[in-house]
């Protein structure tokens, strides 16, 4: 399929196996753009959140979702800045009390079907890779290459307890390889777009090696005229 200003590429993938770093990196050596489509969850779950909505009130939560308006600036790291009704939320995207709130939002199948169509709204151009669990599976299937990233369980906790202990805090190892396991059988096992490879997917196990090295596979498997 030609799009018009140039490939879709689909990055999926369990949580922890660097998707958006690679995505980004990918996008950039390209002159496309990159979108972490797990923002547009978290944008919903931080509406759900700051409104006091029961992440389980199925009516609300999909009501909130129609509301959503996105817009998209790129930046020069390739990343699209995403403003939701006209605000930048940043970094309150990433509280672990909206993370939480999107794992649960996320199971609700109209809200997600609505944030399908807006996603698809910002890709169906091409010249973009988007990072997410379902682009190559439900959002665009036929997206022109597919990647699937994976990682242990056990690689992926001590990523994210790196992750923290650079940011200063002292994280804790057991409980984040439960919550990484518990999301993981959450997102494979949810009735709605559960979390697997495309069947035409290029799988990556990330588990040894470095980000460069995935980016560098990445890389290698795009059609030559991409690059």
């Amino acid at each position: 399929m030609t799009r018009a200003n140039g490939l879709l590429i689909a990055i999926d993938g369990t949580a922890g196996t660097g998707k958006s770093s690679v995505g980004k990196a990918v996008a950039a050596r390209m002159g496309y753009g990159f979108l972490s489509t797990g923002e547009m969850y978290r944008a919903l779950a931080y509406k759900v959140f700051a409104k006091n909505i029961t992440p389980e009130d199925h009516d609300a939560v999909l009501a909130a979702a129609r509301a959503l308006r996105f817009t998209f600036i790129r930046q020069p790291d390739a990343t699209l800045k995403m403003f939701v009704d006209g605000e930048f939320l940043g970094a309150k995207l990433h509280l672990e009390e909206v993370g939480n709130v999107a794992s649960r939002v996320s199971t609700n199948g109209e809200a997600r079907h609505v944030l399908t169509e807006k996603m698809r709204e910002v890709g169906q151009d091409g010249a973009i890779v988007m990072e997410g669990r379902d682009i190559g599976t439900v959002v665009f299937p036929d997206a022109d290459i597919k990647f699937y990233l994976d990682a242990s369980a056990e690689e992926r906790a001590n990523r994210r307890v790196k992750q923290l202990q650079e940011a200063g805090e002292k994280p804790d190892y057991a409980e984040i390889l439960r919550l990484i396991q518990e999301r993981d059988y959450r997102d494979s096992h949810r009735a709605v777009s559960p979390l697997k490879p495309a069947e035409d997917a290029i799988i990556i196990d990330t588990s040894h090696l470095n980000m460069e090295q995935v980016i560098a596979a990445v890389l290698e498997k795009l059609p030559h005229h991409a690059s």
